[in-house]
């Protein structure tokens, strides 16, 4: 049983602890697939972690992902004192506008120390291993370092929410082409040791229902499953066709996700 009086609440800088925090947040890498990806390079560069610390033992951990227009903010750990403990300390270095995708009833704590503005709800879907899909004479390929430009003003004009071009870091793109042009595409979000985040599925309107998302998913799941990974993919629950699509290529649902848009009160803690 956690101690909350003993606990300890710090921004961890050291190599030592960072190691600790990942290992902590590795015993159940599904759940806690974000603030895990979020301490590995190159995500970790803009990244702000916050260690709860019990007795010299990591037993909570707190992400900040800095990449996109607003603050990430992800808990990993399954005991509410020490999410509510993280969150306080972490949202008094926090203005603004922030998001989290969290557990649903982390809702309860966020609201107590936030302004709500919004909150979807989200799929986390797992394929362990994923199929891989015979897509015909669609011919997907990789995304090079010679096409990132390219692969930045798709994403761009199609308003994906989840890119920024450090991602390209991460881990492997697909896409397919027509006349040079990208016009569907899928990638990583983080990659780490046991499990990667799939995100940045698209494809043009008018482009769609030709399979080419689904060839584009099915390579780049083949090829991170091959070196013994989880894959994690998250999809609103609105979204249709796209959980059609996952299921086809062997995902299935393993936890509910909510996406919440909030803004960090004065003196929130």
């Amino acid at each position: 049983m956690i101690g909350i009086s003993k606990l300890q609440i710090r921004k961890v800088t050291s190599t030592s602890l960072i190691r600790a925090c990942r290992r902590f947040l590795a015993q159940d890498p599904v759940i806690n697939v974000l603030s895990l990806g979020y301490l590995y390079p190159p995500l970790i560069k803009l990244s702000d972690v916050y260690g709860a610390i019990e007795s010299g033992q990591v037993v909570g951990v707190c992400a900040v992902y800095r990449a996109y227009p607003i603050p990430n903010l992800i808990i990993g750990t399954n005991i509410q004192e020490i999410k509510q403990a993280l969150i306080e300390k972490v949202l008094d270095e926090i203005s603004g506008d922030f998001i989290s995708l969290c557990q649903p009833q982390d809702i309860n704590i966020f609201r107590r120390l936030s302004t709500i503005l919004h909150h979807h709800s989200e799929w986390q879907m797992i394929g362990n291993p994923p199929k891989k899909i015979k897509c015909r004479e669609i011919e997907v390929e990789k995304v090079t370092g010679d096409n990132l430009e390219l692969l930045n003003k798709f994403y761009l004009e199609h308003g994906a929410e989840a890119w920024v071009p450090i991602q390209f870091k991460a881990g492997p793109y697909y896409c397919v082409k027509d006349d040079d042009k990208i016009v569907s595409a899928a990638g990583v979000q983080l990659v780490t040791p046991q499990i990667a985040q799939l995100g940045n599925i698209i494809t043009d309107k008018a482009y769609r229902n030709r399979g080419f998302a689904t060839a584009c998913t099915s390579v780049l799941a083949s090829e991170l499953a091959s070196k013994g990974r989880i894959i994690s993919l998250f999809v609103r629950t609105d979204n249709a066709p796209a959980i059609h699509t996952y299921k086809k290529l062997g995902f299935h649902k393993a936890n509910d996700i909510a996406f919440i848009v909030m803004r960090a009160r004065e003196n929130s803690s």
